[in-house]
């Protein structure tokens, strides 16, 4: 037999196996040569038989040859780098991949070769906007050999989960922030009042140490009495501004009714409370703390600054939804500056701090405020899974 013979022969059995692997389904595309260069063709039936299912998924599915190249992928990781699909395959993976990226990516497909392989990565869409992904890599053998031929790649667009993650820092990093102003507060009113109180206690025993006659040690030590119940009753206030023991004794609307009678004779200020639905059953204590935590914030506002003469409060339960609502008589906020003074000043306001305790649990603060008109807080708080 001649050596073209034996060539032509060659060809003729490499095309007939050729078209046995794709009569058997085993071939997904093929590398044709042209004048404009190699192309890289999914075929139809390949699609069909094994692609319908990763074409179903919702991440990115790809798989990429020993030198990097997209030989097939499905129309979820063309959406991913918003790319039409016809020129994602054949085109290098890394051509998706920024600069800063690119030693990352080409460390984790190495890794893929060799075994299962996972990362974090920010891929570059076709329209150069980035994408954050989570990458999973996995070797890809010839059937029943060990040899690889490249990697098996999964990819999931993962920009909402690092939105979530940011919105969580972010709250985190307030509710911390906030934790720190409330032990500032707390320690100037541990200075400011009690520490006075136990100084006028500390003078008033010397006083008495230097009294001439017992009715004159008497007095003074009378007059300490009163000083000693006034500091406890004051202990007791901060206590209870710390954590309340009638929210764990005897629930919300009992420390409620408390902490609105002490607002009212601490201040003078007119409050009218109503409380409805909460006798069904009782609230988690995070949301009961919660929704506790907000009136605080919501009557030191009308203390501090509304100049009100009266609160109506309210806080209502149905089947969905508790929502506590403080309406104020007072001056009011002006619109124009409100959202200023919300961002900017956080003491002043407490605002922010209702917000982001509420966040926490799924729930809103809104403000309804009018120069003049008064103030209304309304916090909802959602009931399923609290």
């Amino acid at each position: 037999m001649s050596t073209s013979e034996r060539e032509l022969r060659n060809r003729l059995h490499a095309a007939e196996e050729t078209l046995r692997a794709i009569r058997a389904g085993e071939v997904d595309a093929l590398v044709v040569a042209r004048a404009g260069g190699e192309q890289v063709i999914t075929l139809a039936g390949a699609e069909l038989a094994d692609h319908l299912l990763f074409d179903q998924m919702n991440e990115g599915a790809v798989t990429v040859t020993q030198d990097g190249v997209i030989a097939y992928c499905n129309q979820r990781f063309a959406d991913i780098v918003r790319t039409p699909r016809a020129r994602v395959i054949g085109a290098p993976l890394n051509r998706f991949v920024p600069p800063a990226e690119q030693a990352a990516f080409e460390a984790l497909r190495q890794k893929g070769t060799r075994e299962n392989a996972r990362g974090d990565l920010t891929f570059r869409a076709g329209d150069g906007a980035p994408v954050p992904v989570a990458v999973s890599f996995a070797p890809l053998h010839v059937e029943a050999s060990a040899e690889v031929i490249g990697v098996v790649g999964v990819i999931r667009d993962i920009t909402e989960r690092k939105q979530q993650d940011a919105v969580r820092n972010r709250l985190i990093e307030q509710v911390m922030t906030a934790q720190d102003e409330e032990r500032r507060r707390i320690a100037r009113e541990l200075h400011d009042e009690t520490g006075q109180s136990l100084t006028a206690l500390l003078v008033g025993l010397r006083t008495i140490e230097e009294s001439r006659t017992r009715k004159e040690a008497s007095e003074r030590a009378h007059r300490l009495r009163g000083i000693v119940a006034q500091t406890l009753e004051e202990v007791g206030r901060l206590s209870r501004g710390l954590h309340p023991s009638t929210l764990d004794d005897v629930g919300l609307p009992a420390a409620m009714t408390r902490y609105v009678r002490e607002f009212v004779e601490q201040h003078g200020v007119a409050v009218d409370a109503r409380i409805e639905g909460l006798e069904l059953e009782p609230l988690p204590p995070l949301l009961q703390t919660t929704v506790y935590r907000v009136l605080q914030e919501a009557l030191t506002n009308v203390a501090r600054h509304a100049q009100a003469r009266g609160v109506n409060v309210r806080l209502l339960r149905d089947v969905d939804t508790l929502e506590l609502r403080v309406a104020d008589d007072g001056i009011g906020l002006d619109p124009a500056v409100r959202a200023d003074a919300v961002a900017e000043d956080r003491r002043r306001l407490g605002l922010q701090g209702m917000r982001e305790r509420a966040a926490l649990l799924g729930g809103s603060v809104e403000v309804d405020s009018q120069p003049g008109a008064g103030t209304t807080i309304t916090a909802r708080f959602p009931l399923a899974g609290a």
